[in-house]
C-alpha cells in the first residue's frame, strides 16, 4: 500500500533529536522498524523497577493515601500468591474486574509484574458481558471485588475460574482467597524479565459484530504510550508558556501535576494514566463516580491544573455556582479526547478560562490511545481537528483501494507505531482486517489538510460516543433484536449538548405484541452495561427502510432522525 508523508507539529522538532529532551531511535517491532524514545523503558517491568524507590503517594482516593512503597509491597505479596498458589507465570492470562479504587492499581501492578497479561474486564458490564470477556481470554483466575463476584455468581454459581475477591463474599476454600489476605504477605515486588513483545494488557473494545473483541497490547506498546504521554505533555507545557507568557510552576508541569482518573480503569484512558504516573513518579487521584463538587474540591486542595474531561463534565462545571473566575483560573490545561468539542463549547472555554490551553487527542484502544494531538491557538482555530500525528506515529488517509488520498479527500485513517496492538485475541479474521502490512485500519473516515492536520469526518464503524463511553450500535442492536417481541432494530446516535451523543433505538415489534419502550430498556439493562442502554426507544409497526441490496438503510434513517 502507498502512503503520504505527513507534516508534524512544529513544536515537536524542537524537542526531538540528539542532545534534546527526547530522541527517537529505531527498533524492530513485529519484524518492522518502529521509532521509540531512546532510554525510555520498553516494558512495564522496567517501569516498575525504575519506580521502586520513588518517595511519596502514588494513589489518593477519598481519605486514603497510598505511597509507592505501600502499593509496591502489596503488589509484591499479591504477585507471590499469583505465582505460588495459582501457578501464574509469564504469558498467562489473569482477568481483572474491579471498580476504580487503589486495589485496582495494586492488582494491575502485581499481575503484570508477575509476567502475566492483565485482561481488563468491563466492571460496569452485566454478568453476561463479564463472563464472555473472561471466556474469550481463557483466564483461569479472576481478581475482582465483591459486587462483581456477586453479579457473576447470580449467573454462574460455581464458575470454572479461581477468584481473588476484595470485600465480603462467599469463598470456595480450596479455590478462592480474600484480596486483603493475598496482599498481607511479605514479599518484595520483583518484576520478572519480559520482552517488549510479551503481552501485557487486554482491553475489550465493543464489537461491530455485537460482541466485544479483546485487543492484546504488548509491554512495548504500553511502555511506548507512556513515553509518548510524557513527551506530548512536555510539548503542552512549552506551548502554554509561549502562548500565555506565564511560567508554569514545577508542580503544574506535566510530569508532576496530579493525575485525576475519571474514566473506568479498564479503559485505555484509565489504565494508561496509571502507567504514565508510575513512569513519571507522580500521584493518581481516584474520584470514582463523576461529581462536580469533588472536582472543585480538588482544584482548591490538590494543586490540580490539568483537567482531562468529556464534554458532559465540562458543561456540569461551567454551570456550577462554584465556577467563579478565580476557581476556573486554577485550570491551566483542559484535555479532551474521544470526539471533537462543539464549537460553542470551545468558545465558552476560551471566554471562561482565557489563560487555559485546550487540548484534543485522537486514538483508540488498538493504538494505545495515541495517533493525533492538537492544542492551543491551532486548536481554537481548527476546533473540529484532532491534530497532527504525534511523534513516532505515522498516520495516513487511504482510499478503499489502499492508495493515498489527496489533500482534503476523505478516506480511512491508518496508523502505524510501536504502540499498536499485537492482535485481537482469538479472532484471526478481525485481526487480518484491522492489521495490514504493518498498519492499523482505524475504521474512522478523515481528511488531512496541507498543514498535516487531521480531521475525523465520519465513522466507518457505527459507533456512538456518549458521555465519553464508546458504544457500538451493533452490540445494542443484537440485544434489542433478541427480545422475542422485536422483529428488527437499528441503533444510532443523535447530538446531545451534555453527553456529546445519546443512544437511540428504533425497534419494529411483532404483530400483536404488547411491548413498551420501557420494556425494551429493561431488557437492555439485563444484558448491557447501564451506559449502553438507549436513552430513547421508538417502537414501529412497519419494517425499516432498505437499500437496493436489502440492507437496512442506516444513512436514510439517521438523516431523517436528525431532521426531526
Amino acid at each position: 500500500m502507498s502512503g503520504r508523508a505527513i507534516l508534524r507539529d512544529p513544536l515537536a522538532e524542537r524537542l526531538i533529536g540528539p542532545g534534546k529532551p527526547f530522541d527517537l531511535v529505531e527498533e524492530k517491532v513485529g519484524g518492522r522498524p518502529r521509532r521509540v524514545f531512546a532510554g525510555a523503558p520498553r516494558t512495564l517491568s522496567a517501569i516498575y523497577r525504575a519506580a521502586a524507590d520513588t518517595i511519596g503517594d502514588v494513589v489518593v482516593s477519598g481519605e486514603g493515601r497510598f505511597s509507592y512503597a505501600d502499593v509496591f509491597a502489596r503488589a509484591g505479596a499479591l504477585a507471590a500468591v499469583l505465582r505460588d498458589r495459582y501457578g501464574v507465570g509469564r504469558g498467562d492470562m489473569v482477568a481483572l474486574a474491579m471498580e476504580n479504587r487503589p486495589e485496582f492499581v495494586v492488582a494491575f501492578v502485581a499481575i503484570t509484574a508477575a509476567g502475566a497479561c492483565a485482561a481488563l474486564v468491563n466492571s460496569r458490564g452485566v454478568a453476561d458481558e463479564m463472563l464472555h470477556a473472561i471466556a474469550l481470554t481463557g483466564a483461569r483466575l479472576l481478581v475482582t471485588d465483591a459486587p462483581r463476584a456477586a453479579a457473576i455468581a447470580e449467573r454462574e454459581a460455581d464458575p470454572a475460574f479461581d477468584r481473588i475477591v476484595l470485600g465480603e463474599t462467599t469463598l470456595r476454600p480450596e479455590r478462592d482467597i480474600d484480596f486483603a489476605t493475598a496482599c498481607a504477605g511479605v514479599a518484595p515486588l520483583e518484576p520478572i524479565a519480559v520482552g517488549p513483545a510479551d503481552g501485557a494488557v487486554i482491553l475489550f473494545t465493543s464489537g461491530t459484530t455485537g460482541f466485544p473483541k479483546g485487543a492484546l497490547l504488548s509491554h512495548g506498546a504500553i511502555a511506548h504510550a507512556a513515553a509518548l504521554s510524557k513527551m506530548v505533555g512536555t510539548m503542552q507545557d512549552l506551548r502554554y508558556e509561549e502562548e500565555t507568557g506565564i511560567a508554569l510552576p514545577d508542580a503544574q508541569r506535566s510530569m508532576s501535576s496530579p493525575t485525576v482518573i475519571l474514566a473506568p480503569m479498564f479503559h485505555m484512558t484509565g489504565v494508561l494514566p496509571i502507567v504514565r504516573t508510575i513512569h513519571t513518579g507522580g500521584t493518581i487521584h481516584i474520584l470514582g463516580k463523576w461529581n462536580v463538587d469533588v472536582a472543585f474540591d480538588m482544584l482548591e486542595t490538590t494543586g490540580l491544573a490539568r483537567l482531562s474531561f468529556v464534554p458532559a463534565m465540562l458543561w456540569d462545571m461551567f454551570r456550577s455556582p462554584r465556577a467563579t473566575p478565580e476557581m476556573l483560573s486554577r485550570i491551566r490545561f483542559m484535555v479532551n479526547g474521544g470526539a471533537p468539542l462543539a464549537p460553542d463549547l470551545v468558545a465558552e472555554i476560551k471566554r471562561r478560562t482565557p489563560h487555559c490551553l485546550i487540548v484534543n487527542t485522537y486514538g483508540q484502544s488498538e493504538d494505545s490511545g495515541w495517533a493525533c494531538s492538537i492544542s492551543g491557538r491551532t486548536y481554537v482555530d481548527n476546533p473540529q481537528s484532532c491534530g497532527w500525528a504525534v511523534p513516532s506515529v505515522d498516520v495516513i488517509v487511504r482510499r478503499d483501494d489502499g492508495s493515498a488520498a489527496d489533500i482534503g479527500e476523505p478516506g480511512e485513517l491508518w496508523v502505524a507505531s510501536a504502540a499498536v496492538m499485537t492482535e485481537y485475541l482469538s479472532n484471526a479474521d478481525a485481526t487480518r482486517e484491522a492489521l495490514q502490512d504493518g498498519w492499523l485500519a482505524t475504521g474512522d473516515v478523515g481528511i488531512v489538510d496541507a498543514d498535516g492536520l487531521f480531521t475525523i469526518v465520519d465513522r466507518k464503524k457505527n459507533m456512538v460516543i456518549s458521555g465519553g463511553e464508546n458504544i457500538y450500535c451493533a452490540e445494542v442492536e443484537r440485544v434489542v433484536s433478541a427480545h422475542p417481541s422485536v422483529r428488527e432494530s437499528i441503533a444510532y446516535g443523535l447530538p446531545d449538548a451534555r453527553l456529546g451523543e445519546r443512544m437511540v433505538v428504533e425497534a419494529v415489534i411483532e404483530t400483536g405484541a404488547d411491548l413498551t419502550a420501557d420494556d425494551v430498556r429493561a431488557h437492555c439493562r439485563e444484558h448491557l452495561a447501564i451506559y449502553k442502554v438507549p436513552r430513547a426507544v421508538l417502537l414501529l409497526n412497519e419494517a425499516l427502510p432498505r437499500t437496493a441490496s436489502g440492507k437496512i438503510d442506516r444513512r436514510r434513517i439517521v438523516a431523517h432522525a436528525r431532521s426531526r
